[in-house]
């Protein structure tokens, strides 16, 4: 953020140094005209980073812009133009503000990856319970976690009965029950329940380190996308120079010293690739503009040209394609009960519970407006379900708390609400089946629009998660996806992108700590943002601000109207350079109407630009 504000200074200041040194030029007294020129000089020299990366970029053999500039400058200095180069200066540095600022990107995802790292753990030692720093935990001890807390370690449950929340790490909608013999990751959260966990992995063996050094990874193989004005003057300085060169002989035999000098410095001034330098930042900033209005964020130019391209977008389904949340999606009754029966007697049975989908069951019968009562007895059965009494009846909840014969119509319904990726929750009532409750993660509103219009578009779509496969079969017929891939972890998911990535331009639309390393490995990441994770949204490329998936489709229609803008302005500005190269050679410029007609040239493109913002 210091290197932008120092640029929007050095702006300012070579405006108002211009602007003054121009003024003064127009007032017909020596000292103003010597004022003026020392104003013009100190503008000149406020380029200091022109001339920077000019010398660096010429190390290392390359012809950029910058060095275009430079020479042109010098070359104005010398023949005594010195306004004309300051305005050059003035407008360069205006263009690269405008694409620093742009490319700025915002940093800080693997810091967040770290700290969701737990720092400390409780370990049996010595028959007590001691709390130590993570990093001094050793393999085969046994590490206490108590309801609230992030496991410390990765390893395997010898005592206690929990519900773990590992959406970080796996992208599960639903907490995972955990019991003696159940393997558990670092950096989960555990809802209820107190674990006794035997560490198996700890520092950077643990999933969650590897989550952050796949991010890191992934980073470091970005690289920046070559500037087409760059590209571009490789070849147009040699030839500028050489024109220039000839337009300065032949004038000078013709006509003599002076107007030689005069067309040759309003070569350098008109062939100047402003113009060309501005033509793709500034359709960046008409983009990025158009996409900010409208809840989008796209961290920087070289993502709108990456995002042109994609023909595959891949979704995780949690919290991305679905809300995330345990919601009660279907109820079956039994021996002519209703409804609001099965609901009413789960609820009760559940009062108690701080199971996430006792949770789901409370909010339907708040949904439906009932009072709950308190049940007269109330027991958990760890890994089974829950027992309790209400007047002078017996209520159990849970496929494991099932005595009793079962219908087939209620077997036959249990087992397809599985198929179709649901958890299933009896209801017995004094050893009968009244009714089966199902519970599931539930669709976003606009999944089904978004993948529709990435279809029109011709844009293959694909679900990856690491739900169980019933649940993605279930979600990925739903919304229409072309394929889906269920039960990843992180490493798997970067695996299948990887995989895309062969016969694809892939972005991958997520939202979580665990989409992470895929969000990075694919060619553009997409984080959702109201529902995502910091780290996802750092981590990606574009960012939704809300949760309207149709944004993706935007988005790319967006950014290929942008690439088409980018294209005009670069053919726009070459053609006005042919145009203004002409007039100057045949002496019909001066340095400073050829400063203005490039800067000119700079405005048509800005104009062409700005119609970006109007795009809907």
């Amino acid at each position: 953020m210091r290197e932008h504000i120092r640029g929007l200074i050095l702006l300012v200041l070579v405006g108002i140094f211009t602007l003054t040194s121009w003024f003064l030029s127009e007032i017909q007294m020596l000292y103003a005209l010597n004022v003026s020129i020392v104003l013009a000089l100190i503008a000149i020299g406020c380029g200091y980073p022109i001339y920077v990366k000019a010398v660096r970029f010429l190390l290392q053999k390359k012809i950029t812009v910058q060095l275009f500039v430079t020479i042109a400058i010098a070359v104005s200095i010398a023949a005594g133009y010195f306004i004309p180069a300051a305005t050059v200066v003035f407008i360069i540095l205006a263009g690269t503000t405008l694409e620093d600022y742009i490319l700025f990107r915002t940093r800080g995802a693997i810091e967040k990856l770290i700290s969701m790292r737990p720092t400390t753990a409780r370990v049996r030692r010595n028959g007590k319970e001691v709390e130590v720093p993570v990093e001094n935990v050793r393999l085969g001890e046994i590490v206490l976690v108590k309801p609230g807390e992030k496991i410390p370690v990765d390893g395997t449950v010898v005592s206690g009965y929990s519900a773990v929340n590992q959406a970080t790490i796996t992208g599960e909608s639903m907490p995972v029950e955990k019991t003696k013999g159940d393997g558990v990751f670092a950096g989960t959260l555990n809802e209820y329940g107190v674990l006794e966990i035997k560490v198996e992995k700890i520092a950077e063996d643990t999933t969650l380190a590897h989550i952050i050094h796949l991010v890191e990874e992934a980073q470091e193989k970005k690289a920046p996308v070559q500037n087409v004005a760059d590209r571009f003057t490789t070849y147009f300085l040699p030839f500028i120079l050489i024109l220039a060169s000839f337009v300065y002989t032949t004038t000078y035999i013709t006509i003599g010293f002076e107007e030689a000098i005069i067309r040759a410095v309003s070569v350098l001034l008109v062939a100047c690739p402003c113009a060309l330098a501005l033509a793709v930042p500034i359709a960046v900033v008409g983009a990025i503009g158009n996409a900010s209005m409208n809840g989008i964020i796209i961290k920087g130019g070289t993502h709108i040209e990456k995002v042109k391209d994609v023909n595959l977008v891949a979704f995780d389904k949690t919290r991305t394609l679905t809300i995330g949340e345990p919601k009660v999606v279907e109820i079956k009754t039994y021996d002519s009960h209703s409804e609001e029966d099965i609901v009413r007697y789960a609820a009760i049975a559940e009062k108690f519970s701080e199971h996430p989908i006792s949770k789901a069951v409370i909010a339907k019968a708040i949904e439906l407006d009932m009072n709950i009562p308190d049940p007269t007895d109330f027991k958990i059965i760890p890994g089974h379900g829950v027992e309790a009494r209400y007047g002078g009846k017996e209520i159990l909840i849970g496929k494991r708390m099932m005595n009793t014969a079962i219908s087939e119509e209620a077997s036959k319904a249990m087992i397809e609400f599985e198929n179709d990726g649901k958890t299933v929750i009896p209801v017995i009532l004094d050893n009968q089946v009244i009714g089966i409750i199902a519970v599931a993660d539930t669709i976003r509103e606009n999944s089904l629009e978004a993948i529709q219009r990435l279809k029109k578009l011709a844009i293959k779509t694909a679900m990856i998660t690491g739900d169980n496969i019933q649940t993605a079969k279930s979600i990925a017929r739903q919304i229409g996806v072309d394929e889906y891939y269920a039960e990843l972890l992180p490493e798997q998911k970067v695996e299948v992108i990887r995989k895309m990535k062969n016969n694809h331009v892939v972005a991958m639309v997520g939202d979580g700590v665990n989409d992470a390393p895929a969000l990075v490995n694919a060619d553009v990441g997409f984080a959702m943002g109201a529902a995502g994770s910091d780290v996802a949204i750092e981590t990606a490329d574009v960012a939704l601000l809300g949760d309207d998936l149709t944004k993706v489709e935007y988005t790319i229609r967006l950014s290929r109207k942008a690439f088409r803008k980018m294209k005009t302005n670069i053919a726009f500005s070459i053609v006005w350079n042919a145009i203004g190269l002409s007039l100057a050679s045949l002496g019909f410029l001066t340095p400073i109407l050829a400063a203005f007609l490039q800067e000119a040239g700079c405005i048509s493109v800005v104009i062409n630009s700005a119609l970006l913002l109007l795009h809907k």
